[in-house]
């Protein structure tokens, strides 16, 4: 994505959304975007509901890799024996439709999804598969 002033990359792991939401709320004609792992969305997926009731254009990228992946290599990385990071996806498009979100699952076209996403009337989940 094209970047229009010096720095507009936030990276808080694991609090994605709401510090999207909040970016959004500070600079409400910026284009703002939250791009999470299936895990760490999981953290913090019921701030779907405030960005619902705020009717942000806000497009969330979920990319699901099966569980928290970050952690799994830390701990292969380490030696230890993968525990509790493998964890089964939900249906994540239907979980933001019953926020009242709009939800797509791994979209033909991306960026015309995430194009219609920063044009929409609220919040657009976009779940897409790691292959």
């Amino acid at each position: 994505m094209p970047r229009y002033v010096p720095g507009p990359f936030l990276y808080p792991t694991g609090l994605g959304l709401p510090a999207a939401i909040g970016a959004k709320l500070g600079r409400q004609f910026a284009r703002v975007a939250a791009l999470h792992g299936h895990g760490g969305f999981m953290f913090t997926a019921p701030e779907l509901a405030t960005a619902a009731a705020l009717r942000m254009p806000l497009p969330v990228i979920v990319v699901d890799n099966g569980g928290y992946g970050e952690i799994k290599r830390e701990m292969q990385a380490r030696g230890d024996n993968p525990i509790a990071v493998d964890l089964p996806s939900p249906d994540f498009a239907a979980l933001a439709r019953s926020f009242g979100c709009h939800g797509i699952t791994e979209p033909d076209d991306l960026a015309g999804a995430l194009r219609e996403a920063f044009e929409a009337d609220r919040p657009t989940l976009i779940h897409v598969v790691e292959p």
